[in-house]
């Protein structure tokens, strides 16, 4: 349990001395970064649906035809 807390207490510090320490022009740059990342992962997602519903479409129209 002692060693649960120690972890826990590291982890905190170390995350709270990381973001004290960006600077704003820093945090903008993590900004944009995040920005891209999750554009392009929705990009691939609605793709991948889209991809999916195409398939279903196609076995629809084979059964139905």
């Amino acid at each position: 349990m002692v060693e649960k807390i120690a972890v826990t207490t590291s982890y905190g510090a170390s995350a709270t001395s990381i973001v004290a320490g960006l600077s704003s022009a820093e945090w903008s740059v993590v900004g944009i970064v995040g920005g891209l990342i999750i554009g392009v992962a929705t990009f691939f997602v609605n793709l991948w649906f889209k991809l999916e519903q195409l398939k279903i479409d196609r076995e629809r129209s084979k059964n139905s035809g």
